[in-house]
């Protein structure tokens, strides 16, 4: 009885991410003209967001870090980034103690547009989160990173 609401439950939060991601995508949030058209020069697609948005958040990764916070393999994350920097949109260089290691960063000139993109994503989930009490943020944030590991071993999209 208890799997038979598990999975109930699983059916109803995979409808409800679902719903959200096909908000997210038809959102109409327009990037900013200079971010727009270096995307379109390069023929670049909504899967190029979220390397710029996990990289809005740090000064910079290194394409191995970079796929470990997108759930990427290695080789797909690598794609990613030199399309990216093919298009202006991302700096690499090698990292000064590894030469091994590729580190990729968002250049000062887009730096901006993409932060401002992402304030924009968050507007929906900030609202969500002001509308839940401390007890049930905590536990809704606890839900989504139990989800995030578990959904770690799922291919490429």
């Amino acid at each position: 009885m208890a799997t038979d609401s598990v999975d109930s439950e699983a059916r109803e939060i995979l409808q409800l991410l679902a719903q959200v991601m096909a908000c997210f995508k038809r959102s109409g949030l327009e990037p900013p003209q200079g971010l727009r058209e270096a995307a379109e020069r390069a023929d670049l697609g909504p899967r190029h967001v979220a390397p710029l948005l996990a990289l809005s958040f740090e000064d910079e990764l290194s394409v191995s870090e970079l796929a470990e916070r997108l759930g990427l393999s290695l080789p797909t994350t690598s794609q990613l980034v030199g399309e990216l920097s093919r298009a202006g949109l991302l700096d690499r260089a090698e990292d000064d103690r590894d030469r091994r290691v590729t580190l990729v960063r968002i250049p000062a000139d887009y730096r901006d547009a993409v932060q401002g993109l992402l304030l924009q994503q968050a507007d929906p989930v900030r609202r969500t989160l002001e509308r839940l009490s401390p007890r049930a943020r905590a536990d809704f944030l606890a839900g989504m990173r139990i989800l995030a590991e578990e959904s770690t071993g799922i291919e490429d999209g």
